[in-house]
């Protein structure tokens, strides 16, 4: 719009550059879909360390669960963020606890469900979670409580309780309307959601009671006459006695209990006061669990000190859901029994997870991650999974391909029946995913100093070393050879050789090595379409996840673009957008360069009247065309020796 002019002088109009900036996405955000030991389920959970997934998920299991020990792979070998999805078998059940007002057998008032389906919160006199709650210790004895919940497992090594995570929520109200309504406070917790066992009701009234009898009669100065004081959670409202004196006035209690009711009244507070051998009472006029009266020092000319009202001077304050507290149960230092009112009880594994708990037709599973904002993941592992689920993985690499991401497929945990071996239909499908042969084995301490030696899948450690190569040198680097190795493990479960990486390189399956002074490596970086019959343009794994990238990277980057006008203008800001982009891609090495290293010979970008005929205009579209040559790592390493010899001149 033109600057509206309307006095002489010099006018400043700022407009837009028209420059859009295209900022990459992140390339090694592994995705991780399995069975764990706690935590909730079907709901992704991103971590960003393997104390972060213990917190959450519990610790790892075994070599038939492990997920845990993927994680753990993953950021061993050099993975700096992971998003973790539980999933459970069919019948799986929540464990809880029932809190009542009164013990041993009262009125159910408050249900805490542990954090996510199994047997993990079961307690069984030593292990799982409880609940302590109590009354006196809180700010308000009358009216409030607390909560503690603990959470102890077996220490692997000593195979003794210990503590793993305790919360606790103080000075808690079972009234909806209080700052502290234990359904708001305590569904921060990551061990148990609270609910309501049923609809809850009172009868009584919320009351302010003062400390003592008032003096009689009571002088009250003109600079003290003012009442702070809120009714049924409602905004706190100061109200003045005794307004039209001026002097110092002497009143009796029950002269100051008719000028107080009188005040509320006035003041639009439904409440009431009273008094009895002096001691003044304020009583809500609505009964309810929400019905309470709370009298706070007003600011300035403060009269509840001399009234003994509030708990500031020692009143006594319950709302009408006092009575329906839980009752106080023994403190966290003293555990109950197997079975109580205050331990959880019922949880269950339901049947061992299968790959369609992994993989399921929709909706849970690794379906789950839907619920993220796109780019959701990088890099998918399903540790539960192996290259024989031939179904599941095929479709977890469609899903894959759908979210431009990658998965890691793992081995059979007992090898291959064949080398090479026959892996269905995944090539057909495979360009966004890539197999790892053989597993991975780990020796773990047990209690009494015992090891248990592990065989695990290698699709952890395998993202954690794309993420570390990917940080150090670029998505466009082969995530393979000397400087791909792989920590946190003993061995392999299979020993490979030359012989073996001959047979299974060419079929498009990676072979993890094990090298004199280099130690485990990936010695392999072909996708499931890599075999060499197949003459696939995305042989390669670096090319396929550097063109992900750069389509992940474009489609964010330039959504400036919907909805304006479809001219010479917009296609200049979509070409200087997404060359500035590949341009600094170019300068990083990521294509293949010709020997004048000029960008043209690297990547291109058209958008113009080349691509933008009327006819495409007409129907809404604007045409970006972006090519590139990628690098390709060089698999083979040829040195040819021969021998020269000296003749005589």
């Amino acid at each position: 719009m033109p600057v509206q002019t309307n006095y002489p002088g010099v006018y400043i109009e700022e407009r837009p550059s028209g420059v859009h900036t295209i900022v990459g996405v992140s390339t090694s955000v592994t995705a991780f879909v399995g069975a764990a030991a706690t935590g909730p389920v079907d709901s992704p959970q991103r971590v960003f360390s393997f104390s972060d997934y213990v917190r959450l998920f519990g610790p790892p299991i075994d070599d038939t669960r492990p997920m845990g020990h993927a994680v753990q792979h993953f950021f061993a070998n050099g993975g700096s963020q992971a998003i973790v999805v539980r999933v459970l078998g069919a019948g799986a059940l929540a464990a809880a606890a029932t809190l009542k007002e009164t013990l041993p057998a009262g009125t159910d008032v408050l249900t805490l469900i542990a954090n996510g389906k199994g047997a993990w919160a079961n307690w069984n006199g030593s292990v799982g979670t409880y609940i302590a709650a109590d009354r006196a210790g809180t700010a308000n004895p009358d009216d409030l409580f607390s909560l503690v919940v603990t959470y102890k497992t077996l220490d692997p090594k000593s195979n003794a309780p210990v503590q793993s995570a305790q919360e606790s929520f103080l000075n808690l109200s079972m009234s909806p309307k209080h700052p502290r309504y234990v359904l708001n406070v305590v569904a921060a917790s990551q061990l148990v959601v609270p609910s309501l066992p049923g609809t809850l009701t009172s009868t009584v009234k919320g009351t302010s009671v003062g400390a003592a009898a008032v003096a009689n009669p009571l002088t009250i100065k003109p600079t003290a006459k003012t009442l702070r004081i809120s009714v049924d959670f409602g905004p706190a409202v100061d109200i003045v006695l005794f307004a039209a004196d001026t002097t110092d006035v002497s009143k009796t209690p029950a002269q100051i209990s008719t000028e107080l009711s009188a005040a509320l009244s006035n003041a639009g507070l439904a409440a009431t006061s009273s008094q009895s051998g002096g001691k003044l009472t304020i009583t809500s006029d609505n009964a309810g669990l929400d019905s309470a009266v709370v009298v706070t020092p007003a600011p300035s000319g403060d009269l509840s000190k001399d009234l003994t009202l509030g708990l500031a001077w020692g009143g006594a304050e319950a709302s009408g859901s006092a009575a329906l507290r839980p009752a106080t149960t023994p403190p966290a230092s003293t555990p109950p029994p197997a079975v109580s009112t205050q331990s959880l009880t019922g949880g269950s594994d339901g049947s061992p997870v299968g790959p369609n708990d992994v993989v399921p037709p929709s909706g849970s599973g690794i379906y789950s991650l839907n619920s993220l904002l796109f780019p959701r993941f990088n890099l998918l592992s399903l540790p539960d999974l192996t290259s024989d689920d031939d179904a599941q993985i095929s479709n977890a690499i469609a899903y894959a391909k759908g979210e431009r991401a990658f998965l890691i497929v793992d081995s059979p945990k007992g090898g291959f029946a064949a080398i090479p071996p026959s892996l269905g239909s995944l090539p057909a499908l495979g360009e966004h995913g890539a197999i790892y042969y053989p597993r991975l084995q780990a020796v773990e301490a047990l209690a009494g100093g015992a090891t248990r030696t592990l065989n695990l899948p290698a699709s952890g450690a395998v993202a954690g070393v794309m993420a570390r190569i990917d940080a150090s040198r670029g998505i466009w680097k082969a995530p393979a050879g000397r400087e791909a190795g792989i920590v946190a493990v003993s061995s392999l479960t299979k020993s490979t050789d030359d012989n073996v990486s001959g047979l299974l390189n060419p079929k498009g399956v990676n072979v993890l090595r094990a090298f004199p002074g280099a130690g485990i490596v990936v010695w392999g970086a072909r996708t499931l379409k890599g075999d060499d019959t197949a003459s696939s343009e995305f042989k390669y794994i670096p090319v396929r996840r550097l063109t992900d990238y750069i389509a992940s990277s474009l489609y964010l980057g330039t959504q400036f673009a919907v909805f304006e006008p479809n001219d010479p203008d917009l296609w200049g800001q979509l070409r200087l957008a997404v060359g500035t982009f590949m341009r600094g891609l170019f300068r990083q090495g990521a294509f293949q360069q010709s020997p004048k290293r000029t960008e043209s010979d690297s990547f291109f970008v058209v958008c113009d009247e080349t691509v933008n005929p009327q006819s495409e205009i007409d129907l809404g579209r604007v045409n970006v065309v972006v090519g590139f040559a990628p690098l390709k790592p060089a698999e083979f390493v040829v040195i040819t020796i021969t021998q020269i010899s000296q003749l005589e001149g």
